[in-house]
């Protein structure tokens, strides 16, 4: 595949398109790992007469879980997908939402998320694809594990949405402030760990689900070693994103002050190997300023450049696809 170098785009609400989510199809769904995790799912059809596009695994941030996708009483992103014509399959990762670990279990770690349970979940969706493509939307948390899972061959999707991911390595970040403001949090995070044993992230409004202590003490390996790497050391996730070579829209938005600013989201995607398109969100679909980092998808306020997003990565698929059967034909 011939690389590209990545464009860039700002959305703003001088260019944005009507957007209407009417209730789809709802399954829900148990989602089976190699480890016996059961993980658990929402799926949202296209409504009726609206022909099928592809599939997207919806992968949730950090300290979340599925539903900040959007419920079945109050529609969200999966649900504006779904009446685009996409499949959606929003999962929550083990220990988040209602995946829970089995009695007994160790306590999950990042390599966990990114060998065992996005895999799981790609699988279950390429089994039901209809040959149409598999698109990965990743929200933080979500698509820095798409990248690695992609990167190391563990998933194969055919394209990725990367919305407000990066990592938090000093590489990354261009700025002392915001690097000194995560050093910062990552010290409370530290303590908390040490204290309790993981996270409480409810009890310190972080959000709605806590964290195992495994999984950051991975981050803050991260941090501390200015690397990331799995923890048995067998898979540099860093360097495999040069084996990324499907195509990539990493999302950020101006309002993302410090989790992932929108300098720090595309120096992670320019790592990729494949075609990357770089969207910063400059203004709220309403007219507001740009949404936060949770906001970004917890809102209706950012779907116009979500959706276009979405719409990049199939026509990228697409064309790549027709450009391999011509190939083919002229061979």
């Amino acid at each position: 595949m011939t690389e590209r170098a990545p464009t860039k785009r700002s959305h703003s609400a001088k260019a944005r398109r009507e957007v209407h989510a009417p209730r789809s199809s709802f399954e829900e769904l148990e989602i089976r790992t190699e480890d016996g995790v059961a993980l658990r799912a929402i799926v949202h059809d296209p409504p009726e007469g609206v022909a099928l596009r592809g599939s997207c695994v919806m992968a949730h941030a950090m300290f979340a879980r599925k539903t900040e996708f959007g419920r079945r009483e109050r529609p969200g992103l999966a649900q504006a997908c779904a009446a685009n014509g996409w499949r959606t399959i929003a999962f929550d990762f083990r220990g988040h939402g209602e995946s829970s670990l089995p009695k007994g279990a160790p306590e999950w770690g990042y390599d966990d998320l990114v060998r065992l349970d996005l895999p799981a979940v790609v699988e279950c969706a390429r089994a039901r694809s209809e040959r149409k493509p598999v698109v990965v939307v990743g929200h933080s948390l979500g698509g820095h594990v798409a990248l690695a899972a992609q990167g190391t061959g563990r998933m194969n999707a055919d394209g990725i949405v990367a919305i407000a991911a990066n990592l938090w390595l000093r590489q990354l970040e261009t700025s002392r402030v915001r690097w000194a403001a995560k050093v910062a949090l990552a010290r409370v995070m530290h303590e908390s760990v040490s204290r309790v044993g993981k996270l409480p992230a409810r009890q310190l409004r972080f959000g709605s689900d806590d964290a195992s202590g495994r999984y950051v003490r991975d981050l803050l390996r991260f941090m501390k070693e200015e690397a990331w790497r799995s923890d048995d050391g067998r898979d540099d996730y860093l360097a495999s994103l040069a084996r990324v070579v499907a195509p990539v829209c990493a999302v950020s938005s101006e309002g993302d002050r410090m989790m992932c600013h929108p300098a720090s989201a595309d120096a992670f995607a320019r790592l990729c190997g494949g075609p990357v398109e770089l969207v910063h969100v400059t203004r709220s679909d309403d007219g507001r300023g740009p949404p936060g980092h949770m906001a970004l998808v917890t809102t209706d306020r950012a779907r116009t450049p979500l959706l276009t997003a979405l719409d990049w990565v199939e026509a990228t698929i697409l064309r790549a696809s027709k450009d391999a059967s011509g190939a083919t034909t002229n061979d």
